[in-house]
């Protein structure tokens, strides 16, 4: 049986959209809990596992948990710089490019206990929406407290409302928050990760 000393496990993360503010660049981003990549070390050997099957998403996620593993902070890929800041913060968060880099303005656990979140990939190319700051502050507001008509006000211009479900164009594809279920093929159930990095150490008896 191979046996690991240190593990490390890093969440998928979604690019909901972007904003402009003042002319500071921005994104609202959301890791995922239940898609993962972990990166195992033992006896001088390191070992991937992952139950992400998207090639491009798994790339992401391994690029990330990568850079975490050499001590890398700031890539200059602002996609992997985004999903390096989300494994380490957690919740759904915005983040600003400024002179010194990515950073956060505003974080906020998500209350998935009210919540349920889905994630219907794209088929062809698709690409976030560009939307006011202020809606996006509005949404996280709103997962933050449970309560669904912030959300649904705020969705009202980052993309759209139907049947009390909240539908978002992001990177990876559409995604759905509602209170409800759905069943529909095509929708993947994903979890909100508000901490979402990992990291183990492990001491093996060598006796």
């Amino acid at each position: 049986m191979w046996m690991y000393s240190e593990l490390y496990s890093c969440p998928l993360t979604v690019i909901l959209g972007t904003f402009t503010y003042r002319g500071y660049k921005g994104w609202s981003v959301l890791p995922i809990l239940n898609y993962r990549v972990s990166i195992l070390r033992g006896d001088d050997a390191w070992r991937t596992v992952t139950n992400i099957r998207e090639p491009q998403w798994y790339k992401r996620c391994l690029d990330t948990c990568r850079s975490i593993v050499d001590g890398i902070t700031s890539t200059g890929n602002i996609v992997i710089d985004l999903s390096l800041n989300a494994s380490f913060y957690g919740g759904i968060g915005t983040y600003i490019l400024l002179e010194t880099g990515l950073r956060p303005l505003s974080l906020d656990i998500v209350n998935t206990m009210v919540f349920k979140f889905y994630l219907r990939p794209y088929t062809s190319g698709g690409s976030y929406v560009e939307g006011r700051l202020e809606d996006w502050l509005l949404l996280q507001t709103g997962l933050r407290e449970g309560l669904m008509k912030p959300v649904l006000d705020a969705c009202e211009s980052l993309g759209s409302v139907k049947d009390d479900t909240c539908i978002i164009n992001s990177d990876l594809g559409e995604v759905a928050i509602t209170r409800g279920y759905i069943n529909e093929d095509g929708w993947l159930h994903i979890v909100p990760d508000n901490s979402p990095f990992r990291h183990v150490l492990t001491r093996v008896n060598q006796s």
